[in-house]
């Protein structure tokens, strides 16, 4: 017990002697910055606060409907950026010949991208194809704003209903005067929809709808209630105006058509009575 306790003193005071062992003492430097970080003033300033929108709840009720209409061969390509990728079925083709039934999966992933325009983050599934398209794109406004046929097409509905609500933007408007401009064109003018994208990005948003939310709503009903009025307003308070049946429909439609006969008959005949100058 005796010769442990000493060769363990030994051990101590060698180590104690080697170079290598003993800790540097701190220079001045980095005395003064570790000072200096301890008697740092707290900051109240709050950060700033951005929303995380999920892009397949945004209101489609409000947005105009996709020109392509709902997908329905793989329907939760309707909710993301997906492009053109599907399920894709096959065989596996064993040594002897023999096939098994398979299916391959999109490479989908889910991705936030902060929009400026909108001044939130926008959180979609996407393709790996598309995301390389995004970065190829210079950003998600780039990609959606394309208004190539193909772009429309790739987009989807969840992608129409990002790119009319980025359009709806004063920075979106003004880059769309920018190359009127440039085209020489008369550019629109601007209109204020900050309040219409708030309660869009506010119903995307998990949660009750805002005071502000809940009162661009009600506007939006009562216009809605308003347009449902053809014509004149002064129209809405007549009384005995009889719907469209629908044998005057079927007989109004047949009159159309016959007046449309004649006039493309009409219209052949005229070269015929016209004689070549001789």
């Amino acid at each position: 017990m005796a010769f442990r306790l000493s060769a363990t003193k030994s051990i101590l005071s060698r180590a104690t002697q080697c170079p290598l062992a003993r800790r540097p003492m701190p220079t001045p430097f980095l005395t003064y910055t570790a000072t200096a970080a301890r008697s740092r003033t707290f900051s109240t300033t709050l950060v700033a606060q951005t929303k995380t929108v999920k892009a397949h709840r945004l209101p489609g009720d409000l947005i105009p409907p996709y020109p392509y209409g709902e997908r329905r061969i793989y329907k939760q390509s309707n909710r993301g950026l997906y492009g053109s990728a599907r399920i894709r079925y096959g065989n596996i083709v064993a040594g002897r010949g023999n096939k098994t039934r398979r299916f391959w999966r999109p490479n989908v992933h889910v991705k936030a991208f902060y929009v400026a325009a909108l001044g939130a983050r926008i959180k979609t599934r996407l393709t790996l194809r598309v995301l390389k398209t995004i970065r190829r794109e210079g950003g998600l406004e780039n990609y959606l704003l394309k208004s190539k046929p193909a772009r429309i097409k790739e987009l989807g509905p969840g992608g129409w209903n990002m790119r009319w609500l980025l359009m709806q933007s004063q920075a979106v408007q003004r880059r769309f005067n920018d190359e009127r401009v440039a085209l020489g064109m008369e550019p629109k003018e601007i209109e204020d929809r900050d309040d219409l994208i708030r309660f869009a990005l506010d119903y995307a948003t998990p949660g009750p709808l805002s005071v502000r939310s809940q009162e661009t709503l009600e506007e939006l009903r009562e216009a809605f209630h308003h347009s449902l009025v053809l014509g004149h307003e002064d129209l809405a308070s007549l009384e005995g105006v009889e719907e469209l049946s629908d044998e005057e429909e079927a007989r109004l439609l047949q009159q159309l058509d016959e007046e449309d006969a004649a006039e493309a008959a009409q219209a052949e005949t005229l070269p015929e009575q016209k004689q070549p100058l001789l």
